[in-house]
């Protein structure tokens, strides 16, 4: 399987030359998203739900666009509203992967974000498979990821740390500003009355500072979004290049999903235990016992 920067590598050679499409994707997509969240979020429990059907197809289209860009199919802008074509199936994964991370989340934040990376791979699963359920799609993703949440962990964690040019910005702005508000103080007034030079320039000065903190979060977001998605899309199709032997043999969207089979498998191709098959041969001998 590749490595973290050969994947980062892939998602720049898939992106080359289609740069320009894979951001206006992400800027239509959250503009209407944005527009859609903040009409229905007047309208009580309805624009909750409605805002689910609005935003649950759109997203997972988008995650398909990003794919199919990821394997140099060519999409369309169009194509990241693909996933109202099988709004059903979209809709309800979208929901179940929302409502179990939240689950989850409740406990502790921790495994929350470990079961985000779980069912990271939900949405990929139903475009390739027209035919799996949403349930089965989020089973499958579950084994699939077993072993490998940290390496993607990893590779989220390379665009994240982007996010730190912002906050060190921030950080800046607000100090300036806070110097700025000390030497405000009425022991800093001239004898008119006047607030210091030195107080409105700390002001000023901060205040810039914070508006190009928020400058260069929206222009980081628009770089590391296309890129971080085409990204993840990759790791996708290489870890499921990876374990194409043990998906053949192991058909686990076919399983019924249990309470037993929603807990994440150790080795889930593996034959049972030297271990088991003792402790059954013993609980056979007792049964042969009571019998005689």
């Amino acid at each position: 399987m590749q490595s973290i920067s050969e994947l980062r590598r892939s998602a720049r050679e898939s992106l080359r030359g289609k740069w320009g499409l894979a951001i206006g994707v992400f800027i239509l997509s959250y503009l209407i998203i944005a527009a859609g969240s903040s009409i229905l979020g007047f309208i009580p429990i309805l624009g909750w739900l409605a805002s689910f059907l609005l935003i649950g197809p759109l997203t997972i289209g988008v995650s398909w666009f990003y794919l199919s860009l990821s394997r140099k199919e060519r999409p369309d802008v169009g194509y990241m509203f693909s996933g109202y074509n099988d709004f059903g199936r979209t809709l309800l994964a979208y929901v179940l992967v929302s409502v179990f991370t939240m689950l989850w989340s409740l406990l502790l934040i921790v495994p929350g974000i470990i079961k985000m990376y779980s069912y990271s791979q939900t949405y990929y699963i139903l475009r390739d498979n027209p035919d799996i359920s949403a349930l089965d799609a989020i089973t499958e993703s579950r084994h699939m990821m077993n072993g490998y949440k940290g390496k993607l962990f990893g590779l989220s964690l390379t665009f994240l740390l982007w996010y730190l040019i912002p906050v060190v910005i921030f950080i800046v702005g607000i100090a300036v500003m806070g110097t700025g508000a000390a030497f405000s103080d009425m022991s800093y007034y001239g004898q008119n009355g006047s607030i210091s030079i030195i107080s409105v320039g700390s002001i000023i000065g901060g205040s810039f500072v914070l508006l190009l903190g928020f400058l260069a979060s929206i222009a980081i977001s628009i770089f590391i979004y296309p890129y971080s998605q085409t990204a993840y899309a990759i790791f996708h199709d290489d870890l499921y290049s990876e374990l194409e032997q043990d998906l053949a043999e192991n058909a686990f969207y076919d399983e019924d999903f249990t309470e037993e089979s929603a807990e994440v498998q150790e080795d889930f191709g593996s034959e049972p235990s030297e271990k088991k098959t003792q402790e059954t041969k013993e609980e056979d001998d007792i049964e042969n016992d009571k019998n005689k």
